[in-house]
Order: C-alpha cells, then sequence, then structure tokens
C-alpha cells in the first residue's frame, strides 16, 4: 500500500511515522507537505505529527487551515483510509 505522510510545521513524529512504515513494514511513503494542494495516488493518508498539551505556537490550530487539510478532508470523506497518530502526551 502506498501512504502519503502530511508533515506541517511544529509538529513531531513525522519522521518516526514514515520510518515505521517503510523499514517496519515495508510500504511506500511519500512525505506530503503541508503547503501542497493535492493528495497524490495514496491507499492511505496519515497524519503523524501530534499537537498537544504545550502547544503554546498553536501548530495544531494552525495546521487546521493549511492548504492540504482541504485535500485530506475530502479523501477522508470519499472514504479514504486515514490515520491520526493521536498518541500525545497525557
Amino acid at each position: 500500500m502506498k501512504f502519503g505522510a502530511v508533515i506541517f510545521p511544529g509538529s513531531n513524529c513525522d519522521h518516526d511515522m514514515i520510518h515505521v512504515l517503510e523499514k517496519a513494514m515495508q510500504q511506500e511513503v511519500l512525505p506530503v507537505w503541508y503547503k501542497e494542494e493535492r493528495l497524490p495516488d495514496l491507499g492511505c493518508v496519515v497524519l503523524p505529527g501530534v499537537f498537544s498539551y504545550g502547544d503554546h505556537l498553536r501548530a495544531g490550530a494552525v495546521a487546521r487551515f493549511s492548504p492540504i487539510m482541504n485535500a485530506v478532508a475530502e479523501y477522508a470523506g470519499g472514504g479514504g483510509l486515514t490515520i491520526l497518530n493521536a498518541a500525545g502526551e497525557t
């Protein structure tokens, strides 16, 4: 399966997620920069960055309005497989 990993400034776990998908799961991964307006042909979109406690710069709120999020919302709304890494701090 081909994965797309969306990368936002201020997020974390991006490279960890890409590493696990490529090396451990032996899957193809395309990094997708947050300023892109379209998604490539994918089997799954991954939002690996966690915005959690201590998000004083409001990176999560800013990410919501990034150009790529319209494409992600359309993809997910059409039944596309999406994974949100929501394993933030507790």
